[in-house]
C-alpha cells in the first residue's frame, strides 16, 4: 500500500474532519489497511476499549443485506451506529469504508445506562454523547451520499494502485525476457508460476510431427496431461491455432470440448490460451488457468498476455543472442585467419587453411580447393572430407566451368548439386581479375536462411584467400627476382663483356615480346633466359627446378646453332631469345641466317629492331609460381601437448571429421570423442574448431 498512501490518508482525514466522523478501512478480511482516523470521540474511546476489535468488521452476513457500493447503517452497540459502504475493484479485491459514530435522537438516556453498564463507570458518557452526531432522516440521506462519494475517489485511488502493480510486473517479466537470456523459456514460466501465485496451473505445447504435444505443465492436477496431443482445430487449445489469437473460456468443465481434458485425468474449470511464435514461423501455445475457479478478473487475463508476451520477446531475443554470438564466433575466426595467412603469405599454407576452414566454418560434408597453374592451365585438387561422388570428376567439372576464359561473369559464389547429390556452395578466388582457384564446401541439408549464411561467410574467406594468394605469389616472385638478379649481377664479377651482352639481351627481348603481345608470364620467362644464357642450362634447371628457364636457353642456344632444333620446331619465347642473343652478339641484323628470313617471328624481329629504337627500362610483371607439394601437419601435431588419441583426434578434426564420423575412424563412441574434442580445445585455450586450426598452422609455421 505505499504507492498512494499519502494522498489515501489525506482523502481520509479531510473527510473525517469535515463530518465529524472517525473513519477507517479495511479488507474483505478485516485486516486494516487505513487505520482510524478522526475526531469522533464516541467511535475513538469504543475503538480503543479492547473488547471491541469486532467493530472494525462488518457484522457476519451483512454484506449480503445490500448492493455494493451502497452504504449502509448498522448498530455496533445498543442505539450506536457506524456507517459503512462496500468498495468493490475491477481486480475481484474488496475493502470496507466506516465513518462512525451516530446516534439516534432521544436515545442519549438509553444509551448512556448501556455504556455504564457494560464499561467502567469512570468516563463522562454524557459529554461525549452530547458532542456525537445525531441521525435525522434528513441526514442519513446526506451521510450515505457522502460516504458514497469518499468510496469512489478511494476506489479510484485503490484502482489507480493495481493498474500501477500491473504496469510494474509487465517491466518485470520484459526485464526478466530481455536480460535472463541463460535461462530458457520453461524456467520463465516456473518462476512466474511460484512467485506470483496468479493462476492454478501453466503449460507450453510445442509442435513435433505436425501435431502439437503438451510439452510442459505445471500445477496441481495436471500432470497427466503431460503429453497430450491435439491439432490446429481440436478443442479448446486448437482451436487456437487456428484463429492465432489470445482467447478464454470460463465454466469450462460445462463444455462438451472438456472431455479432451477429462479424457487425460485434467478437469480445468476456467481456461486460457496465448499463441506465441517463434523465430523459424512455428508457434507454441501457453496455456494457464483454475481448477477451482470458473473465470478470470480482467487484472489475470492482463497477465497472461503479458506472460505469452515476454515468452514471445524471450525466445526471439534468446534466438538473436544467440545469432549474434555465433556471428561473433565465425567473426572472430575469420580474423585469426587473415592474420595467419597474411603474416607470412605462402601458398602451401593458405591452401591448407582455406580447405581446413571452409569446412569446419560450416560443418560442411567436404571442402576443395580448385587450384590454376596460369602458365600451363593445369589445375591442382586438394580436399578434405568425404563426397558422395568422384571428387575428381567434380574437380574437372569446376575448371571447365569457371576457367573456361568466362571467369570474370562468374565472380559471385553459387550453389550447384553435384552428380552425387552433393549441395556445393562455390567461390572463385580471383588474383589480378583472373579467377585461379575455386573453394568448394559441401553444405549438408541446412534451411536457407543457413545456407545463405554460409555462402556469406565462405565468400568472404574466398576474398581473404584471393587476396593471401596474390600476396604469396608476390612474395615468391619477388623471392625468385631477387635469385635470378643476383646470378644475373655474378656474371659481372667473372665476365664483364658477358653481362653486358646479357643485359643488352634481356633488355631487347623483353621489349620485342611485349610489342609480339605476348603474355606476362612468358615475357618474364624470356626476360630471366637471357639473363641466365651465361650459366648451363643443367646448372638453371638445379636452381630453378619448377621453371622453364633452363629449356628456353637451351633450346635458344640450339637455334643460335642450327644443328639440333629447327625454327619451325621451337617455340615463340625460344625463338625470341635466340634472335635477340644472336642481334645483341653480332651488333647487326646480317648475322641472322638468310634461311629463316621467311619466318614470320623473324620478319617482325628485323621490322622491331629497324623501326625502333630499344629503349632501357625496367619490367615488372606479374607471375604466378608453380603449387608446391603441400605437406600435412601431423608432424606438428604430435609435437603439441596433447595425449597421443587427443592427437589422433586433433588431426581428423582438421580433416574435417564430425564427432560420429571420428568415432567410427578410431572405434570409439560419440561421447568419448566429445570429451576429446573438449579437452583439446580446453589444452589449447581456443573456443572451437576453426581456431584449433588457426592454432595449429600458428605453431607449425612460426615454428618453421
Amino acid at each position: 500500500m505505499n504507492e498512494n498512501l499519502e494522498l489515501l490518508e489525506e482523502l481520509q482525514s479531510v473527510y473525517a474532519a469535515k463530518y465529524g466522523f472517525t473513519i477507517w478501512l479495511t479488507d474483505e478480511n478485516g485486516e486494516t489497511v487505513l487505520p482510524p482516523v478522526g475526531d469522533n470521540e464516541l467511535c475513538n474511546v469504543l475503538l480503543n476499549l479492547k473488547q471491541n476489535n469486532l467493530i472494525t468488521k462488518r457484522k457476519p452476513g451483512t454484506q449480503k443485506a445490500w448492493p455494493n457500493h451502497t452504504p449502509v447503517f448498522y448498530d455496533v452497540f445498543p442505539g450506536v451506529y457506524v456507517l459503512t459502504a462496500s468498495i468493490s475493484l475491477e481486480n475481484a479485491k474488496k475493502y470496507d469504508l466506516f465513518a462512525g459514530f451516530m446516534i439516534e435522537d432521544e436515545t442519549q438516556d438509553l444509551i448512556i445506562e448501556q455504556l455504564k453498564t457494560a464499561y467502567q463507570d469512570d468516563i463522562n458518557w454524557e459529554a461525549i454523547l452530547a458532542n456525537t452526531p445525531i441521525i435525522s432522516p434528513s441526514a442519513k440521506q446526506i451521510w450515505k451520499g457522502k460516504i458514497e462519494k469518499v468510496g469512489e475517489l478511494i476506489s479510484q485511488l485503490l484502482t489507480e494502485k493495481a493498474e500501477r502493480s500491473i504496469f510494474a510486473l509487465q517491466n518485470e517479466l520484459f526485464h526478466q525476457g530481455v536480460q535472463e537470456r541463460e535461462h530458457s523459456i520453461t524456467h520463465l514460466l516456473h518462476n512466474f508460476f511460484h512467485r506470483k501465485k496468479v493462476f492454478e496451473f501453466l503449460g507450453l505445447a510445442e509442435e513435433q510431427d505436425n501435431t502439437f504435444v503438451v510439452t510442459e505443465v505445471i500445477g496441481e492436477g495436471i500432470d497427466a496431461f503431460h503429453g497430450a496431443q491435439f491439432s490446429p482445430g481440436e478443442g479448446f487449445l486448437g482451436r487456437v491455432l487456428l484463429t492465432g489469437e489470445f482467447d478464454f473460456w470460463e465454466d469450462v468443465d460445462k463444455d462438451p470440448r472438456s472431455i479432451f481434458f477429462k479424457r487425460h485425468q485434467f478437469k480445468p474449470r476456467s481456461l486460457l490460451c496465448y499463441p506465441m511464435k517463434q523465430h523459424d514461423g512455428s508457434t507454441k501455445l501457453l496455456f494457464g488457468g483454475n481448477i477451482h475457479k470458473d473465470g478470470f478478473s480482467s487484472r489475470e487475463l492482463e497477465m497472461a498476455k503479458t506472460l505469452g508476451i515476454m515468452l514471445e520477446a524471450h525466445s526471439f531475443i534468446h534466438h538473436l543472442q544467440r545469432e549474434n554470438d555465433e556471428q561473433l564466433r565465425r567473426l572472430s575466426s575469420l580474423i585469426e585467419i587473415s592474420k595467419l595467412m597474411v603474416a607470412a603469405p605462402d601458398i602451401k599454407r593458405i591452401v591448407y587453411i582455406l580447405v581446413d576452414i571452409g569446412l569446419n566454418l560450416v560443418e560442411g560434408t567436404f571442402s576443395c580447393l580448385v587450384l590454376r597453374d596460369i602458365k600451363d592451365d593445369k589445375v591442382k585438387l586438394i580436399s578434405r572430407g568425404k563426397s558422395k561422388g568422384s571428387i575428381g570428376e567434380y574437380a574437372k567439372d569446376v575448371a571447365k566451368r569457371f576457367f573456361d576464359g568466362n571467369s570474370r561473369e562468374q565472380q559471385m559464389p553459387t550453389v550447384q548439386v553435384t552428380e552425387g547429390g552433393d549441395r556445393v556452395v562455390e567461390c572463385p578466388l580471383f588474383n589480378r581479375g583472373q579467377a585461379v582457384g575455386i573453394l568448394s564446401v559441401g553444405i549438408s541439408n541446412q534451411s536457407e536462411a543457413q545456407l545463405q549464411e554460409h555462402i556469406n561467410y565462405l565468400e568472404t574467406l574466398s576474398i581473404i584467400g584471393g587476396i593471401s594468394l596474390q600476396l604469396a605469389g608476390k612474395e615468391e616472385e619477388e623471392y625468385e627476382e631477387k635469385q635470378v638478379n643476383t646470378l644475373f649481377r655474378a656474371i659481372e664479377q667473372f665476365d664483364k663483356d658477358a653481362y653486358a651482352e646479357a643485359e643488352n639481351a634481356a633488355n631487347l627481348a623483353g621489349k620485342y615480346a611485349m610489342n609480339l603481345g605476348l603474355d606476362a608470364v612468358v615475357i618474364k620467362e624470356i626476360i630471366h633466359a637471357c639473363q641466365l644464357s651465361y650459366y648451363t642450362p643443367e646448372f638453371i634447371r638445379d636452381t630453378f627446378p619448377e621453371k622453364r628457364i633452363d629449356l628456353i636457353v637451351k633450346e635458344g642456344k640450339a637455334l643460335m646453332e642450327g644443328n639440333t632444333l629447327t625454327w619451325a620446331e621451337a617455340s615463340v619465347s625460344r625463338q625470341v631469345v635466340a634472335l635477340a642473343m644472336t642481334y645483341i652478339r653480332n651488333d647487326s641484323i646480317e648475322a641472322i641466317p638468310k634461311q629463316i628470313l621467311g619466318n614470320e617471328t623473324v620478319q617482325a624481329f628485323i621490322s622491331f629492331v629497324t623501326e625502333f629504337q630499344v629503349i632501357e627500362e625496367e619490367i615488372d610483371l606479374a607471375v604466378l609460381p608453380t603449387e608446391r607439394k603441400i605437406d600435412s601437419v601431423t608432424s606438428t601435431i604430435k609435437e603439441m601437448d596433447l595425449s597421443p588419441r587427443e592427437q589422433e583426434v586433433l588431426d581428423l578434426v582438421i580433416q574435417g571429421l564430425n564427432n560420429k564420423e571420428i568415432a567410427q575412424e578410431l572405434y570409439i563412441s560419440g561421447h568419448t570423442v566429445k570429451n576429446h574434442v573438449t579437452k583439446i580445445f580446453q589444452k589449447l585455450d581456443v573456443p572451437d574448431r576453426a581456431h584449433a586450426i588457426s592454432k595449429v598452422y600458428q605453431l607449425k609455421y612460426h615454428s618453421g
